[in-house]
């Protein structure tokens, strides 16, 4: 099994809920890192070593981890390449000893048996290799199923459109035929433009005059509703890679209930401050989700890189300036959006949030 340190450090930050911290070691005069859960009775904190410098850095993180002024309990996996020899700490370490050769537990403290149960669990996925249908869909169900949605609806809105506009169109040449009027292609593109609205509207678009006839719903539903090719390729393909990290930081349930209210604070926003225009598309919820990993990462911005926080503060600008920038894009739809994801991922996150637990 090659790079034990780097697969089990990035095992625990994305599947067992722990953080790094960084800190500055005088005896390999350069920043080390090591793995923290939160816990209720205090810190679970796991350093990965080798043999050789086993005793030095096990102290140096002991001295760290004293500063951060919490209970802790410090737990050592120790890299060795040949039989290992137990020896006893001045400082209380529990230690989890692999051979890195084989792969293969050596030693384990009762503390650290939640470590050899993940090192194992990872041992199997990387003798198995290939594809892992588990691992494929962990943490993508929800974006998976509303992908679906979208796509469904966007292919049947498609066939109704081609159908109308076939008719639409040779009624048009008929009718222009019969009293010698020639067919301009400006005629045909405002006949299919009306076509695409017309069906748009049928299906669930955001439209000011039906809503204020009662038609609440049409704020949720035309987030599940696209224009063409292009917009829904790009909604969905930001969905993919922004759906599983809201999942796995909020759970299945918070994320349903982000991305619906963001998706009616989108149309609500657009609905007051862009009452002419008929509004569709997965956008306003997308932003939602972006500025819920934005509130994810002002909460616990003491446990995560000041560069994640900058990073996504450059994406979310950069989209919204992309909204400026064309024409036909609803901003006041990602806009709102936008807030409403933030302030509902702040409430549930941080008001909410149950992730105390036990390791």
């Amino acid at each position: 099994m090659k790079n034990i340190k780097e697969e089990f450090y990035k095992t625990l930050l994305n599947r067992e809920d722990f953080y790094m911290k960084q800190y500055y070691s005088n005896y390999h005069k350069e920043d080390v890192y090591i793995a923290i859960k939160e816990l209720r009775e205090g810190i679970y904190c796991v350093l990965i070593t080798d043999e050789a410098n086993e005793n030095i850095d096990s102290l140096e993180a002991f001295e760290y981890i004293k500063t951060l002024d919490k209970p802790f309990s410090l737990n050592v996996m120790i890299l060795s390449s040949k039989g290992y020899i137990y020896t006893e700490h001045v400082h209380p370490i529990n230690k989890l000893i692999i051979n890195k050769d084989r792969g293969n537990v050596i030693a384990c403290d009762e503390s650290c048996f939640p470590l050899k149960q993940i090192f194992e669990k990872l041992l199997e996925g990387q003798l198995e290799g290939g594809f892992s249908k588990e691992k494929f869909l962990k943490y993508k169900i929800i974006t998976f199923c509303i992908i679906a949605i979208n796509i469904v609806m966007f292919i049947v809105i498609k066939t109704v459109i081609h159908y109308k506009t076939n008719i639409e169109v040779n009624n048009l040449i008929n009718a222009a035929n019969a009293s010698s009027i020639k067919v301009s292609q400006n005629m045909i593109d405002n006949l299919i433009n009306g076509i695409n609205n017309s069906v748009l509207v049928n299906f669930g678009a955001k439209d000011n005059i039906l809503i204020n006839q009662g038609q609440i719903w049409r704020l949720f539903t035309c987030a599940f509703l696209h224009s063409g090719f292009i917009h829904i390729a790009c909604n969905m393909y930001s969905l993919y890679i922004i759906g599983p990290q809201i999942e796995q930081i909020y759970g299945a349930r918070k994320y349903l209930i982000i991305y619906t209210v963001s998706c009616i604070t989108a149309s609500l926003l657009s609905y007051f401050m862009n009452p002419d225009s008929i509004s569709v598309g997965a956008s306003g919820g997308i932003f939602g989700l972006m500025g819920a990993l934005l509130s994810f990462a002002v909460i616990e911005r003491n446990k995560i890189r000041k560069k994640y926080i900058s990073s996504l503060m450059q994406i979310i600008v950069i989209n919204l300036f992309i909204g400026l920038s064309i024409s036909n894009i609803d901003n006041f739809a990602h806009i709102g959006g936008l807030v409403g994801g933030a302030l509902t991922g702040y409430i549930s996150y941080k008001i909410f949030n149950n992730n105390m637990g036990k390791l």
